[in-house]
């Protein structure tokens, strides 16, 4: 059977400050890896056949960097017992190949897709390995610039992605993974006294099933395609940058299916809400939903958020809860962190609306209720900006944190 994968780019947007957002796969790295059915056998101990793979990463925070970058040169799974050594070509498939540099704290909150392999023969595989060039951590100094720490990674220059029982890739199925690198317990100081940092990766692996709980999945692409005869909505979302590999080679562009029903948010360009009706064929926009698959059992997103304009339109903004306003669920005003394109000190008016999604980290829908006084707050959303009043940014979606201080708000 004849495959045709369908996703592109992911992996490149690092949620920065105001002008734009990029995020990056790591923080959640999310990586995918995909493969359609179709004839053939192969290596990892493997049956006739091919399957799918789709491999996400995320991450938790670390309070003493602002970045963790890591170049990646190569993502191999490995079949067998996972001990080859480089000449065992046998038990190898190339998921990605090139050199790509992710931040891991970019995708504190989501997950994000970033290579794509058709044509992983089936069978049960042992691990991911990951081959790294680089890791920088990159932190403040004390006079408000930054400075970069180059840690040793123990394991020479391999990162090894493992889980109980291995990874089962089923002919015509599609396997979601998640990983998730806790950046925080993975940087260490060498007890020698020498100031040495080391990166030992701890990592939490889940194998997905579709429309899996958990953190979000973003997507940002061009919408070549829109069925609106039924229910859900379908759109074909392209020029999603994701590296794709197939037996012709790689590329760094692919498309995929969007689904949107009556439960998903859509806000247009200036960040107030609108209705899938007015996507328009060609038009740039982001997704924010759940891992799915399409009726060819390819890798699809579910979209909770649909944002027209993408991140030209929104950008990504962090701070703390430092006050709510009324009328009730309205508003909340937001000190935004250091370091975003605004003034030190700066505060806007956070606008939530009724169709603006409030999530914790780990994807868990929260009512407004439970935004605190102190949380740590990440919005997605429009900054309208204002000589006379308050700056105000409308949202989107609000990922919400644990704080320090666990006051609700008196709205």
């Amino acid at each position: 059977m004849l495959l045709r994968i369908l996703l592109e780019s992911m992996m490149s947007k690092l949620h920065t400050s105001c002008a734009s957002r990029v995020r990056v796969l790591i923080s959640l790295l999310s990586l995918i890896l995909l493969a359609t059915a179709c004839g053939g056998s192969g290596g990892g101990g493997a049956e006739a056949g091919t399957g799918s793979v789709a491999l996400l990463l995320t991450d938790a925070p670390t309070d003493e960097f602002t970045q963790v970058l890591v170049t990646v040169t190569r993502i191999d799974l490995l079949g067998g017992d996972g001990d080859d050594d480089d000449n065992d070509e046998g038990n190898r498939e190339t998921i990605f190949e090139g050199r790509e540099t992710f931040d891991l704290l970019a995708l504190e909150n989501v997950s994000e897709p970033f290579a794509i392999a058709d044509d992983i023969p089936a069978g049960t595989y042992s691990k991911f390995r990951m081959i790294v060039e680089e890791i920088e951590l990159v932190r403040t100094d004390g006079s408000g610039g930054t400075e970069s720490v180059f840690p040793r990674l123990p394991g020479g220059d391999r990162i090894d992605l493992n889980s109980q029982g291995g990874f089962r890739v089923e002919p015509g199925e599609t396997l979601a993974v998640r990983l998730d690198i806790d950046a925080r317990n993975s940087i260490h100081i060498n007890e020698t006294g020498n100031g040495e940092y080391l990166f030992r990766p701890q990592v939490f692996v889940d194998v997905l099933g579709s429309r899996a709980p958990g953190r979000l999945i973003y997507v940002e692409g061009v919408v070549r395609e829109i069925d609106d005869t039924g229910t859900p909505v379908r759109i074909w979302l392209c020029e999603v940058e994701i590296s794709h590999r197939n037996s012709a080679g790689y590329s760094d562009r692919h498309c995929l299916t969007v689904f949107a029903n009556d439960e998903t948010s859509v806000f247009d360009d200036s960040g107030l809400p609108s209705d899938v009706s007015e996507i328009d064929l060609e038009d740039r926009i982001a997704v924010l939903g759940h891992y799915t698959v399409d009726e060819d059992d390819r890798f699809a997103i579910d979209a909770e958020v649909i944002e027209l304009g993408g991140s030209a339109a929104f950008l990504t903004l962090t701070g703390v809860v430092i006050e709510g306003t009324t009328p009730l669920y309205d508003s909340f005003l937001l000190l935004l962190d250091r370091g975003q394109g605004l003034a030190d000190g700066a505060v806007v008016e956070v606008e939530i609306f009724e169709e603006t999604l409030i999530v914790s980290s780990d994807g868990e829908s929260l009512d407004p209720r439970e935004i605190t006084l102190g949380s740590p707050i990440e919005v997605d959303g429009v900054l309208v900006l204002s000589t006379d009043e308050t700056d105000r940014l409308r949202a989107a979606a609000i990922f919400v944190g644990e704080g320090p201080v666990a006051v609700p708000l008196e709205f």
